[in-house]
């Protein structure tokens, strides 16, 4: 039977391979039975705590199997699970608790203490480290019987809110259902042929989109997940050959850290059992897919594309990549993605238009945010004058374009693309040839506006380097002249949204009114 809710998956699989490893960390196995086994005593906890169908409980913890043992007793005693990540600054920690009312958070002491967490009333410690009274899970957990108590949801009931990054301003929190989570661990493990012989190794956070199906698709096939906080590219790469990693997500900032410091990383390493590497968090520039493929030569590379509001939308396979490096691939199966103009109206090859996706996995808009739930899921455009039916998608706010075979191209957001000298200039096409440049690990490019009403291209660059005028003049060798930025700002590193992704709109704020402003 094919699982419908979220915790069905570690039920189904547990009841298939007990004894199978289902998470590795830290050196230590956690089975299928074990994992199910402690999920089930939180369940009870929960449950005793006198949780409602559908009320939120907060996962404040660093990456650890506690984080999935409390996924599923949410999810088994109908409530919402809400990651929330320990990078996040208290404030808005405390905004997450307050805009989804959160009234059980799981945690450690040492985070409560760093965020003096006064709110919710409850508090689970999963550590010993548990002030005063409070409830300490391994002080209590004998207490509660692995319950089987069934509590009735169905796949359109919600799952869980993930809470985008909030670069500007508090995080928006992304309405999911049981339905979305569980169909994206089938479509993605299914075109990465994902099977219980494989080993994954989990570096994204849970509280990102890609990070949460990462975990699902292993569970639901029964792999092994590997966890690994990311921090120096040795340890990865010492993990990806000890640990006998056959899968491996990748963003941006780690593949700067790889591939993109001031020696180049040489294949001193090998990988023979690591099956598949995939990209999340944006565009890999050209010259990243390149490298990618030099050190991971045997290697599949999947570039995909995808947004919190529809988890995955498109992906490339690997055999593409040598004809169409530059392309975001094809709606991944049960989706269509649409290519609309202003109007509504379908774009031909080679127009540029926003990215709509239609089918499955489509979540159900913003918390608490009615208008913005508005503007992003609305009626599909092309009913072809059957207005009256009510078929959601989601405008992503991406341009892109479409080739004659149907490939897609990312181009930019639509509220990125720059003015300048009566030409319309995407930002990733000018970072992307600065990451070309040696020494250069990332850029982050956007418009400002002049007195004449034009706007400069200004370009950040992570890098060591500190000669611009250097930066300027290779540019010149790489772009057209309109597309040259009029400035460019060198930091030594780049700062982090609670994804992992570069924090664009920090970068964009800080140096959008000028080097002094």
């Amino acid at each position: 039977m094919r699982p419908a809710l979220v915790h069905h998956l570690i039920e189904q699989t547990a009841a298939r391979l007990p004894d199978k490893a289902a998470v590795r960390h830290l050196g230590r196995d956690t089975t299928y039975r074990e994992l199910l086994e402690e999920s089930r005593r939180m369940k009870g906890f929960l449950l005793d705590t006198g949780i409602r169908t559908g009320e939120r409980v907060g996962i404040f913890l660093e990456k650890s199997v506690e984080q999935l043992t409390a996924m599923f007793a949410v999810s088994m005693a109908g409530g919402v699970f809400v990651f929330i990540n320990p990078i996040l600054r208290q404030e808005q920690v405390d905004y997450i608790v307050r805009d989804c009312d959160i009234r059980v958070l799981i945690t450690t002491g040492a985070l409560a203490r760093k965020n003096r967490l006064e709110k919710p009333e409850t508090l689970l410690f999963v550590d010993e480290d548990a002030p005063g009274e409070s409830p300490c899970w391994p002080r209590i957990r004998e207490r509660f019987r692995p319950s089987r108590e069934t509590v009735r949801r169905i796949p359109d009931d919600t799952a869980c809110l993930i809470y985008t990054s909030g670069s500007t301003g508090m995080p928006k929190g992304v309405v999911v259902p049981h339905r979305t989570v569980v169909e994206g661990a089938e479509i993605v493990s299914g075109y990465l042929g994902i099977t219980e012989n494989d080993r994954i190794v989990s570096v994204l956070p849970f509280n990102f989109d890609y990070g949460l199906n990462q975990a699902t698709t292993s569970i639901l096939h029964g792999a092994t997940l590997v966890m690994h906080q990311f921090i120096f590219a040795k340890d990865l790469l010492n993990i990806l050959r000890d640990e006998e990693i056959t899968g491996f997500a990748g963003m941006t900032p780690i593949w700067a850290t790889l591939f993109g410091g001031k020696h180049t990383l040489k294949a001193e390493m090998a990988f023979p059992r690591l099956r598949y590497i995939t990209n999340t968090g944006g565009k890999v520039p050209r010259v990243v897919v390149e490298r990618i493929r030099a050190f991971f030569p045997n290697t599949k590379l999947f570039l995909m594309y995808g947004l919190t509001e529809a988890f995955r939308s498109t992906f490339l396979p690997p055999e593409e990549i040598e004809r169409r490096p530059d392309s975001i691939g094809k709606a991944i199966p049960n989706v269509e993605i649409l290519v609309v103009n202003d109007k509504g109206e379908e774009c031909a090859p080679g127009v540029p238009g926003e990215l709509v996706h239609r089918g499955a996995l489509i979540t159900r808009g913003y918390w608490n945010d009615p208008e913005k739930t508005k503007q992003v899921f609305r009626k599909n455009p092309l009913l072809n004058g059957q207005d009256h039916l009510n078929e959601t998608v989601v405008f992503s706010g991406d341009l892109v374009k479409k080739d004659e075979d149907g490939f897609l191209y990312f181009i930019s957001r639509r509220d990125e693309m720059i003015k300048t000298s009566g030409y319309r200039v995407s930002p990733t096409e000018v970072e992307e040839a600065l990451v070309a440049i040696p020494g250069v690990r990332n850029a982050v490019v956007f418009g400002r506006e002049l007195e004449s009403g034009d706007q400069g291209i200004i370009a950040v660059a992570e890098t060591d380097r500190s000669d611009v005028r250097a930066l300027l003049a290779e540019c010149r060798g790489r772009l057209p002249a309109y597309m040259v930025p009029h400035e460019i700002i060198c930091e030594r590193e780049f700062p982090k949204t609670a994804n992992g992704k570069i924090d664009r709109s920090f970068l964009k704020s800080k140096w959008q009114g000028g080097v002094n402003g």
